[in-house]
């Protein structure tokens, strides 16, 4: 992997901040991110402000590397990652190979990274033809259809009243668009969500990391879904594929 050595000039993380995978502080207080292979050897990863955007570095590092399927114990922020930041840092519709990512990972403090993964994220939105992306996009849709739709509606009012039927339609297509490109940003850039979900891993520990990496969608009490004599709608909000995955259990206990 075309990457440096760490440097030695490093001191452990203070005691006081949140120790990181893969982050240091760097004598003039900056924090630095580096990956481990498997022989134990440390490669560089670039220099940051913070010892969260060094983490978040080392994070998307990794996955570069390993590709979506890598354990949550050995990344910083798992579920701050969308299903297209992961497909944008590895796999067949990755822009460049695992060293290309890292590379520009090592210079994502100059905000190119997040440049190019908005790119990607409207490419992947408009690319209907490729069925694992379209997928993505259907599952977006799904999630989050209340929101889209106030979206499209003020969208629709912003086009104007006069606005033709075409106007409208790419309004609110290019409303859905820019919604799915901020779903896809990582969402360790937003230094709430970090505070919040420090204190949610010491609430419950790593099973946090299994969670759903889309904002939590609450279901609707008048929601209608058909289901046989002795099942039951369950909602997980935790723990599985889906924040608002509805499983259908029979024989549930009453």
């Amino acid at each position: 992997m075309a990457t440096t050595e760490v440097p030695v000039a490093l001191t452990p993380t203070p005691a006081t901040a949140v120790q990181y995978r893969g982050v240091a502080m760097l004598p003039d207080g900056k924090w630095h991110a580096y990956i481990v292979n498997r022989d134990g050897r440390p490669f560089n990863v670039g220099r940051f402000e913070t010892a969260t955007a060094a983490a978040l570095a080392h994070d998307r590092a990794i996955l570069a590397v390993l590709g979506a399927d890598t354990s949550a114990v050995v990344l910083n922020f798992r579920a701050a990652f969308s299903d297209i930041e992961l497909r944008f840092l590895r796999g067949r519709h990755a822009p460049m190979r695992p060293t290309g990512v890292v590379a520009m990972v090592q210079k994502s403090g100059d905000g190119s990274y997040d440049v190019e993964l908005s790119r990607f994220a409207a490419h992947a939105f408009d690319a209907y033809m490729d069925p694992e992306l379209a997928l993505d996009v259907a599952n977006f849709r799904l999630r989050h259809s209340d929101m889209l739709h106030r979206l499209k509606e003020k969208a629709s009012i912003t086009a104007g009243t006069n606005a033709s039927q075409e106007t409208c339609a790419k309004a609110k297509l290019d409303a859905e668009r820019e919604a799915f490109v901020q779903a896809a940003k990582n969402k360790a850039t937003d230094e709430l969500w970090v505070k919040q979900y420090h204190q949610r891993r010491q609430q419950v520990g790593r099973t946090f990391e299994d969670e759903n990496r889309w904002p939590l969608v609450l279901p609707d009490v008048n929601v209608h879904v058909d289901w046989f004599p002795g099942e039951e709608l369950i909602y997980l909000p935790h723990g599985s594929s889906y924040v608002d995955e509805m499983i259908l259990r029979k024989d549930v206990p009453k």
